[in-house]
């Protein structure tokens, strides 16, 4: 009879999930510590409100590495973001940095080109465009320092390329 309550105490243990798999459960809450965007572009409220939105879809969406039991919080900076219509082509053009603290960044530059009658759409699809790029490196950063994946599935730009 001992030996089966044993057993039975052995499988029960087994089968319950350690408190490190249990953290691991769920998502981290991501939190946006500051954002800056440039004020000087028409239409910047609906844009930057727009970008919180965008950030705050992408980083939900994001393997983190981290359990619910996790804060992370980021920082998100759009050091350009400029518009220029040269002969019926709208051209936008967007560069952003991201920083985890403890120094890491994560940076993403596009150019991007369509019709000027369809403005918004184009600048709100380019800062998508920056905004998941961004959080895509912070989030692989983030596996990185918690050792979920190794610094070489982790490879930095070739820096002999330029723009």
């Amino acid at each position: 009879m001992d030996f089966w309550a044993i057993a039975l105490v052995a499988l029960m243990a087994a089968l319950t999930p350690t408190t490190a798999a249990a953290a691991l459960k769920g998502r981290p809450k991501v939190v946006l510590d500051q954002l800056e965007f440039p004020n000087d572009l028409p239409q910047a409220p609906l844009y930057k409100a727009h970008l919180k939105k965008t950030l705050a879809k992408v980083t939900r969406h994001a393997d983190w590495g981290a359990g619910r039991k996790n804060r992370i919080e980021y920082r998100f900076f759009v050091t350009e973001l400029s518009l220029t219509e040269q002969d019926g082509v709208l051209r936008v053009r967007c560069a952003a940095v991201g920083k985890l603290p403890k120094g890491k960044t994560a940076k993403s530059k596009l150019t991007f080109s369509g019709e000027p009658s369809k403005r918004n759409d184009l600048v709100k699809r380019v800062l998508e465009i920056v905004a998941r790029g961004v959080i895509t490196r912070l989030s692989e950063l983030e596996r990185v320092r918690r050792g979920d994946i190794g610094e070489a599935g982790v490879r930095a730009p070739r820096s002999d390329q330029t723009d």
